[in-house]
């Protein structure tokens, strides 16, 4: 009997042994800091949720990498006095698209009132333009514009170059785009991230090219805008700009905004172009305690979490178990959330051996491990790699982002983010 007491209780510590997290990596986020701060208002489900579900190991993972915004476009905000003279817009291929929206209290724009003037002569009507169209059409057809706007596109015929764009019935303030479809003049932008931390420094990139070649030269100018509208400069240099992410980031619910402007020469063609990108900004109000305890007969992970701020926190992550040719490959992903207080708490990941396929076993690696704050709607860390038994092996297509693979949504989210 006492054998039998002694071989369950070996057997207990093997099942459930207790380790340390590896260490972040380069393109992980992990807060250095913890803010303390007021539950958000709201209706947030309380009670403990946890799902997990089976994964193709063969079909392979699609990583979420920050968005690269390319835009063929540029703004501008004219005056009236402006429009009625003929404000000045450059196109570098034909048929551009001109669309003039009104600023609260301005006149609205009617399609039939805008004219084309070039060297400060009017076109003739019928040869300005190949389309036109007025608020109401362009919102049947899905665009989301301001009442009163219009848009009219530049007949193929009058090339490019330098034109005027007349409202001889403008009244106030208006917006101008130019759109130009079909122009080889393209900017990039990416923000290195596509989550980040208060307080933590974000890169963001510019590019203006013709083709596949870069332009050298030329003017970049930005700013990250907060979604309480408060504005802070990008000053960029050699096509990149840092700012440190200000900490009044996640008083106020929302994607901050990355506004971008660049000018250039190519060709004697002077070439415009705004471009913007988002990127998610969140106060870190608990971040992963650095340890776990893995429960290799239930297939479980159990990791502590220090919170310092009470709201609902979620934590995701891949299991990765070893084929017999010996590769480590992605099998199973599990979520769970609770509400917590402030405190030393715990979320665990439990895959289940149902979900591992025949064929598939230990070692194991714990990957792609995030913890969110649902209430507040923020990533507050990320690990690529948080796990990886001795013996292990990865695949040899390993993903790179610290995210939850693309096609893959959590069914925790759906529930627990109710307002």
């Amino acid at each position: 009997m006492k054998k039998t007491l002694l071989f369950c209780l070996m057997s207990l510590a093997v099942s459930a042994q207790a380790a340390t997290l590896l260490p972040p990596g380069s393109r992980d986020q992990a807060p250095s800091r913890l803010v303390s701060a007021p539950a958000p208002a709201g209706d947030f489900e309380r009670a403990p949720v946890s799902f997990a579900w089976a994964l193709d190991p063969w079909a392979g993972l699609d990583a979420q990498t920050p968005f690269v915004a390319e835009s063929r476009e540029y703004w501008a905000l004219a005056e009236a006095s402006e429009l009625q003279a003929g404000l000045a817009i450059e196109t570098t291929a034909p048929g551009a698209l001109i669309r003039v929206s009104p600023a609260t209290g301005s006149r609205a724009v009617q399609p039939g009132q805008l004219r084309m003037l070039r060297g400060g002569k009017p076109i003739a009507e019928p040869e300005s333009f190949q389309r036109r169209a007025n608020a109401a059409q362009l919102k049947a057809a899905g665009m989301d514009v301001p009442d009163g706007s219009a848009i009219v596109q530049l007949a193929a015929e009058q090339g490019k170059g330098r034109f005027q764009v007349q409202l001889a019935e403008a009244k106030g303030r208006y917006l101008v785009h130019v759109f130009e479809p079909n122009s080889e003049y393209v900017l990039k932008a990416q923000a290195g991230r596509s989550h980040v931390l208060a307080g933590d420094t974000l890169e963001v990139s510019a590019q203006m090219g013709r083709g596949a070649a870069k332009l050298g030269g030329g003017e970049v100018g930005g700013s990250l805008i907060s979604p309480s509208g408060r504005s802070y400069d990008l000053a960029f240099r050699n096509g990149k700009a840092l700012i440190q992410v200000p900490d009044e980031a996640g008083t106020q619910p929302g994607l901050w905004e990355v506004h971008l402007s660049a000018g250039s020469f190519d060709q004697g063609a002077s070439i415009q172009r705004d471009a913007r990108t988002a990127v998610e900004v969140t106060r870190p109000t608990a971040r992963l305690g650095g340890g776990y305890a893995f429960d290799a007969a239930a297939l479980r992970f159990d990791l502590p979490v220090q919170v310092a701020a009470p709201g609902r926190y979620e934590l995701r992550g891949t299991l990765y178990a070893t084929g017999q040719d010996g590769i480590a490959r992605p099998v199973a992903q599990a979520h769970a959330a609770n509400w917590f207080e402030a405190g030393s708490r715990s979320l665990s990941l439990a895959f289940g051996r149902g979900n591992v396929p025949s064929g598939f076993g230990a070692p194991y690696e714990l990957r792609f491990v995030e913890l969110k704050d649902q209430a507040r709607m923020g990533t507050l860390e990320t690990r690529e790699l948080a796990v990886r038994e001795a013996g292990a092996t990865p695949a040899p297509r390993e993903v790179r982002a610290g995210d939850v693979p693309a096609p893959v949504r959590s069914p925790v989210g759906r529930e627990a983010r109710l307002r």
